[in-house]
């Protein structure tokens, strides 16, 4: 089953549209950081995803002192301002295979420079469609909300998807 890496962002939209669980019906191997469940500071998103965690339905993974030490080293070698839980679930992406879902535009550049594989809140949009989890209806007013919600979202290609949905 491939698997996908979650960023904070990434939690924190599907949160803000009542989507987590969905999240965790796709046919995807979930997995996020320690470092990324540390940045939610809501004690709701916190509490959520506690327990999708607890049943087992995405995977928290830590790291080791030597995987902390070439974290560290990567993080003082990238251009740009990444943090180091970015840098952490780049180095858990790329050390997996995994594809890393992030929202984070400096992530992405900096992921794909390394040969990570990104997606992003679309795609998983896209794939809970694709999967009969959520109706095409449903995904678009779900859309909408998440763009009055978070305003840094790629606008034109939100609005092609909810009138393609909408007009199914």
């Amino acid at each position: 089953m491939e698997i996908i890496v979650n960023d904070t962002n990434i939690f924190i939209d599907l949160y803000s549209v009542d989507l987590l669980e969905a999240l965790c019906e796709l046919p995807y191997e979930i997995r996020t950081i320690d470092f990324v469940i540390a940045e939610i500071k809501d004690p709701k998103q916190t509490e959520a995803l506690s327990v999708l965690a607890t049943e087992g339905k995405f995977k928290v993974e830590s790291f080791n002192s030597e995987e902390m030490t070439e974290i560290i080293t990567e993080q003082l070698n990238v251009p740009g301002n990444i943090s180091f839980t970015d840098c952490s679930v780049c180095f858990y992406a790329r050390k997996h295979s995994a594809t890393l879902l992030t929202g984070d535009r400096q992530l992405r550049k900096y992921a794909e420079a390394t040969d990570v594989a990104v997606k992003g809140i679309l795609f998983i949009f896209d794939e809970l469609v694709a999967n009969n989890i959520v109706t095409p209806n449903e995904a678009a007013l779900k859309l909408q909300k998440l763009l009055s919600v978070n305003v840094r979202l790629p606008k034109s290609e939100i609005e092609k998807r909810i009138y393609s949905w909408i007009n199914k």
